[in-house]
């Protein structure tokens, strides 16, 4: 320890018990919250799942509103294109193809692709096996639900049954 007398390297030698002590204590305290934290996110998710609605404009994200809090919940995906099997189409349905995807260094799902191939007829142009070549060129992949709390700029009221109660309403 350096040219420390006797007695700062045994003052040393406790800050550094006391301190990384603490620190160990602290980082079990943090990975117990964290469990906590992640039991809770699992609820509000459940919950935003079972009662929550799609506000105007939005197909993959949930909103459910308490009284101070404002939940959103997203669940995205992340789609790639096969290149091989996109050229495979673009051999075998050259017009079609350009509705289908456009090519950014590499192929991406245009707008109105699913809703072409979800079309119960397929234009005359399109190879029989076109449905089957498509949903091959795809790879869907579910990505991780993103969790939004945000306290409410607003707080609702309450109704006056609620508030001369002084009860929280019952989980379900």
């Amino acid at each position: 320890m350096g040219k420390m007398t006797r007695q700062a390297e045994t003052l040393v030698e406790l800050r550094v018990d006391r301190l990384a002590a603490k620190y160990m204590e602290l980082q079990d305290r943090a990975e117990e919250l964290s469990r906590d934290a992640a039991i809770v996110r699992a609820e509000l998710i459940e919950l935003v799942g079972d009662y929550g609605s799609y506000p105007p404009r939005a197909d993959k994200t949930l909103r459910l509103t308490g009284r101070l809090y404002e939940l959103r919940l997203t669940s995205p995906i992340e789609i790639t294109v096969d290149s091989r099997l996109a050229l495979l189409l673009r051999r075998r349905a050259p017009r079609l193809f350009r509705r289908l995807f456009t090519r950014i260094e590499r192929f991406v799902l245009n707008q109105g692709a699913e809703k072409l191939m979800n079309a119960r007829k397929l234009p005359a142009d399109a190879p029989r096996n076109l449905r089957s070549l498509f949903a091959r060129a795809l790879h869907i992949r579910d990505l991780p639900q993103q969790l939004e709390v945000r306290r409410r700029e607003t707080p609702l009221n309450l109704p006056e049954s609620r508030r001369t109660s002084g009860k929280e309403p019952e989980a379900a």
